[in-house]
């Protein structure tokens, strides 16, 4: 039985690495993949690196697209290192290595590219297929799909999850 149990645990985390190791090769190409930007309203400085975009504000690079009111990008020598957005809400939307969609919402949102984590702050929502999870704030780090919830509206973290058919649960 413990033999079982440790073949099992032993396919389970190989299964894990796998899939960390493939969302994380996906993440590296899509970074390699050009910036699209749309804004009513641009302030551009290339000596400090700050760029100020405002008036529904459309980001895209590869499968990942964010939205705000206004968008400021911190990107010393081109290479972005940050950015956040404000908005009614501030969105983010992504897709997993199996084409899932993870959907994000909060009237303040900073994305840290090097780290791939987009902290949401103020009614912060992420939907993963149809599960749900809300707080204040959500640190959500796209390569490995990981998420620390801190409080809500309630003052308690929220979450909805539908249960997996078994088809989707089996190895």
């Amino acid at each position: 039985m413990c033999r079982n149990k440790s073949s099992l645990f032993a396919v389970l985390a190989l299964a894990l690495l796998t899939a960390a190791q493939t969302v994380w090769a996906q993440n590296q190409n899509q970074r390699q993949l050009p910036i699209y930007i749309e804004s009513d309203s641009a302030t551009l400085d290339d000596q400090t690196g700050l760029a100020v975009y405002r008036g529904n504000v459309v980001i895209t690079q590869g499968d990942t697209v964010i939205t705000g009111d206004t968008v400021k990008v911190f990107a010393p020598q081109r290479q972005i290192e940050w950015m956040t957005s404000e908005g009614q809400p501030a969105t983010l939307l992504t897709l997993d290595e199996e084409g899932q969609e993870t959907r994000a919402n909060a009237e303040h949102m900073e994305y840290r590219l090097q780290e791939e984590l987009a902290i949401l702050t103020r009614h912060a929502v992420v939907w993963q297929g149809e599960d749900e999870i809300r707080g204040d704030r959500i640190e959500y780090f796209l390569n490995t799909e990981q998420m620390q919830v801190y409080g809500g509206p309630t003052g308690r973290f929220q979450g909805v999850f539908k249960p997996r058919e078994e088809a989707e649960a089996a190895p």
